[in-house]
């Protein structure tokens, strides 16, 4: 029997094997899983997943074009019924690849660029010309007609490199997802984390790039681990609101070796099973599964979120974040609400046209020293 969760997407490790060595990789991909999932039981998934009656399937990797199942997996996804989105690192193509991603109707094709400079680019994927190639599978992607849009994983040695990828981005119809680096990637130290006011300052360029131009010139968004309840900025996020981690509500991660995840960027411990032992129809609707995403109560937040006035939509923010910063669930510390209150203080108890009159000037000042 079905439950009451609808599963909206999943996101779906296909391979760890990649051509690059990005800083940030918290998948530290580069080979394969030795037990990587056979073609035979990635077919098995993709009708599992209709069963389970998924929405849409993301491939992303690793590398997910180095497979050489890629093309009949996402063709399988789409003749099913499932909408496709594909992420990639973009350097993985030859003079057909476009036309063969057009022939599968995909959502969208995903682009990871991290910097408006080659060589800055280039260093954090541990390539040279890996910014030369990725800008040319865009170009080629957008004159073949594909929906393109570009993911922008942020931390301190590319903070100030947004106002640039914007001009690189705008008018292009290419949509923008920005997102922040965790501290799991192999060559990433915590130094390179972005701290509280680096994390504020994102949210304030997107609010303010937002304002500044049309859903047409530069569509960008706040990814799920990017703030909530901001009492000053403006929704940053795709949805019209934060209602709590979505991990096992309606977003659903496997790992290319057939592990389930609530969100694939959440750490092992999360683990549910392995589609070797457990459809995914069947473990999606155990009365049992993702117990610490539907069986919330206010009790289970942590120090951070405990008595806030938003816990009970919020249910603690990112838990991906939650964990990476605290080691625990529902206790994420970087959430706009909890970080204004810090930053702002005494003044964040004045009514609220006052305190953005009174703030403006510490707002600015943020901005300024932030790039």
């Amino acid at each position: 029997m079905q439950n009451k969760y609808t599963l909206a997407s999943v996101v779906w490790e296909f391979t760890l094997d990649c051509n690059l060595n990005c800083m940030h990789c918290g998948s530290s991909a580069g080979k394969k899983r030795g037990d990587e999932l056979t073609t035979a039981e990635a077919e098995r998934i993709c009708h599992d997943l209709k069963k389970t009656g998924c929405l849409g399937v993301t491939l992303m990797g690793g590398e997910p074009l180095l497979r050489k199942d890629f093309w009949h997996i996402a063709a399988l996804i789409g003749n099913l019924g499932m909408e496709l989105t594909v992420i990639t690192n973009g350097t993985i193509y030859d003079r057909n690849t476009f036309s063969k991603l057009r022939s599968l109707g995909p959502r969208t094709i995903g682009v990871s660029l991290d910097a408006s400079k080659p060589e800055l680019h280039d260093q954090i994927r541990d390539r040279k010309g890996a910014f030369e190639k990725t800008c040319e599978f865009m170009e080629l992607a957008l004159k073949e007609g594909l929906p393109v849009s570009v993911i922008t994983t942020v931390h301190k040695l590319n903070i100030k490199e947004l106002p640039a990828i914007r001009e690189l981005l705008l008018g292009r119809h290419v949509a923008w997802q920005i997102q922040v680096a965790g501290s799991e990637g192999r060559r990433f130290s915590k130094e390179l984390l972005l701290d509280e006011e680096d994390f504020y300052s994102v949210g304030m360029f997107i609010a303010s790039t937002r304002k500044e131009y049309t859903l047409k010139q530069m569509p960008v968004i706040g990814a799920h681990d990017l703030g909530f309840n901001s009492m000053l900025l403006n929704n940053i996020s795709l949805a019209p609101e934060w209602t709590g981690c979505q991990a096992g509500i309606s977003v659903l991660g496997i790992q290319s070796n057939g592990n389930i995840k609530g969100c694939l960027s959440m750490d092992d411990s999360t683990i549910e099973g392995n589609v070797r032992e457990t459809d995914i129809f069947d473990m999606w609707n155990s009365e049992s599964a993702f117990s610490y995403a539907r069986g919330f109560m206010a009790d289970d937040a942590g120090e951070n979120c405990a008595g806030c006035d938003h816990l009970d939509k919020c249910k603690g923010g990112c838990n991906e974040m939650s964990l990476m910063k605290t080691g625990r669930l529902h206790n994420d510390p970087y959430c706009f609400y909890s970080i204004e209150k810090k930053l702002f203080g005494e003044e964040l108890k004045n009514p609220l046209t006052r305190i953005k009159l009174g703030l403006k000037k510490k707002v600015n000042a943020i901005s300024a020293k932030r790039g």
